[in-house]
């Protein structure tokens, strides 16, 4: 596969890869905004319930945890697709920039170079 053929295939992988996660990241932000409002509704049900300040308090207490959960749970998610998102990338690059055949010119290269380097100074030196 030639280089151009391998960039290519790159940068399509990356404009997949990025359509992947910005489509489930929307797809979170949708279901995280759906479950803010059923938060709020069925906490604002319960409030005509309360009938003392340490009822109110309990019911805040109770908001509060639930929110804290799930915006820890939405952030957790997030980090999980971008984490995918890095690895799916860096597979990506892995692909088109190490390739058997540019691993083996290298070697060869190294190889190569300092055994000629070493018999041009034999031979200035004789």
């Amino acid at each position: 596969m030639s280089i151009i053929e391998r960039q290519s295939d790159l940068g399509r992988s990356i404009v997949e890869i990025n359509t992947n996660t910005l489509s489930e990241l929307f797809t979170l932000q949708r279901e995280n905004f759906e479950k803010y409002f059923s938060t709020n509704r069925s906490f604002g049900e319960k409030l005509p319930e309360v009938k003392d300040v340490s009822g109110f308090i309990s019911l805040q207490r109770e908001y509060g945890e639930t929110l804290w959960g799930n915006v820890r749970d939405a952030v957790e998610t997030q980090n999980g697709i971008v984490r995918g998102a890095f690895e799916e990338v860096r597979v990506a690059f892995e692909k088109a920039y190490k390739t058997e055949e540019v691993v083996e010119e290298t070697v060869e290269e190294v190889v190569t170079k300092p055994a000629s380097k070493a018999k041009a100074k034999t031979k200035a030196s004789a």
